[in-house]
């Protein structure tokens, strides 16, 4: 487990990642991807689903502040 969780930028960067290793060559993202994820990924993706779900409950207050609605 790390000692402090990703910031937003290697959430990204993780999610990103991830996208890419379910892209084929020519761009197109592939119908159907097997991956071998190791424990670590495996950790900062379920704290990143614990960070969005305690976030979703203020979703319309942060839209307000990121997108001036």
């Amino acid at each position: 487990m790390r000692d402090k969780p990703l910031s937003m930028l290697e959430q990204s960067e993780l999610i990103e990642e991830l996208i890419g290793r379910c892209t084929m060559r020519n761009g197109a993202f592939s119908q159907e991807t097997v991956l071998v994820i190791n424990g670590h990924t495996v950790d900062d993706l379920a704290h990143l689903a614990s960070r969005l779900r305690r976030m979703s409950h203020h979703q319309v207050r942060i839209e307000k502040m990121v997108m001036g609605k």
